[in-house]
């Protein structure tokens, strides 16, 4: 499939170049289409028609399955969440927590990613340890042999920087926290979708994801990856209808399934996770390889002409095993205090830019042109001039 079938079935990009990740779905006949439809199947005859409730939560299991296939895990590992702040708060809470016991992050964590450990440390008194990110993989596990004690319970780190797009050397990291047996958790909402990840290959007990970036699903479309060692002996903090195997008031008694369906509970807007079965069939389709090969080329074609322009420094490693489709550069060289809003405002381009420490992130996704990495370029350089 050639860039410009892909970007046919894309008709929000033909009035505005998106440069960020966004959450729209790949076609209109696909994703978009298939929630519309859902939505007025449950509103014409209503969530528990007989018809109804099988295509809907049989669509949910094949989603399950799905999200399983695409990151190499199986479905019974796999427990379909919201968002990747639903996996990391089942994780955090998930653990039998003591005073002094110690978790290790890193220093460019998400807020979701930080903030699930700095409760622990007001509930529980839990200390944190911040690792510095980086993708050298001798430096980083120098790092991380100093941090790591007989006192650590949990390693979280984000399998790629949301600061700077910098990849981490999972693997590496996995193989050496599997011999100091201490359970290794990756946050992969910039990973998943953007490419090839495999749950056995990484060597993590945990990963959370999510659909509604690269993958481009709807929001409200996650996953939680627990090994299957880990998920009888990872505590549930939420329970409800839905997670219980056996289930009797009378005794006062319940057995939570044997799977990470466990930590499902309550009714939930089903056709959200079912309509990503279209979602991951596009991806499946273009293939997963082909999106990743484009999208690194895409960044390395950003990367040299940003290189050029004055006043900018790039923030992303050069590096291609060390970066990934995201590039993330300075514009306090620039001759404008918002760049972003800018670009946004006259030429709807749309990045993610922080005016307090005046950096900018573009996210060169598999769908777009040469033509637009190059239009970013040249109004930076009217910027700089």
């Amino acid at each position: 499939m050639d860039i410009q079938s892909i970007r046919a079935q894309i008709p929000a990009l033909a009035s505005c170049t998106y440069l960020n990740c966004g959450t729209f779905g790949p076609t209109p006949t696909t994703v978009a289409e298939e929630a519309v439809r859902l939505t007025r199947l449950i509103e014409n005859k209503g969530p528990y028609d007989r018809d109804v409730n099988d295509e809907i939560l049989g669509l949910f299991e094949h989603s399950r399955r799905d999200f399983a296939k695409y990151v190499g895990a199986t479905p019974d590992e796999i427990a379909l969440t919201r968002n990747v702040s639903d996996g990391i708060n089942i994780v955090a809470s998930g653990f039998d927590w003591s005073p002094g016991d110690e978790v290790i992050i890193t220093n460019e964590e998400h807020p979701s990613g930080s903030l699930p450990f700095l409760n622990l440390t007001e509930r529980y008194g839990v200390k944190v340890k911040l690792l510095t990110f980086q993708s050298n993989v001798e430096r980083l596990l120098a790092d991380l042999d100093d941090l790591v004690s007989d006192k650590t319970k949990l390693v979280f780190l984000s399998h790629v920087s949301t600061v700077d797009g910098a990849r981490l050397p999972a693997k590496e990291v996995g193989e050496f926290l599997k011999l100091k047996n201490i359970p290794y958790m990756l946050d992969g909402a910039h990973a998943v979708g953007q490419f090839p990840v495999s749950m056995k290959d990484l060597g993590c007990d945990f990963y959370a994801g999510c659909g509604h970036k690269w993958l481009l699903c709807q929001q409200g479309t996650g996953f939680l990856y627990i090994a299957e060692d880990w998920i009888t002996k990872l505590k549930t903090s939420w329970v409800g209808w839905g997670m219980a195997e056996d289930y009797d008031l009378d005794s006062l008694s319940y057995t939570s399934l044997k799977t990470a369906q466990r930590f499902e509970f309550g009714t939930r807007y089903w056709a959200t996770h079912a309509s990503a079965v279209k979602a991951l069939e596009f991806h499946n389709n273009i293939g997963p390889e082909n999106i990743y090969t484009r999208s690194h080329d895409l960044a390395a074609q950003l990367k040299r002409r940003l290189a050029d322009i004055p006043g900018i420094t790039i923030k992303t490693p050069m590096d291609r095993l060390d970066s990934t489709g995201i590039v993330c550069f300075s514009t306090a060289g620039l001759n404008h205090p918002e760049p972003g809003n800018w670009l946004w405002k006259n030429h709807r381009i749309l990045t993610a830019h922080n005016p307090d420490t005046k950096s900018m992130r573009i996210a060169a996704a598999f769908y777009l042109l040469e033509d637009e990495i190059d239009l970013l370029a040249d109004k930076l350089s009217e910027l700089a001039s």
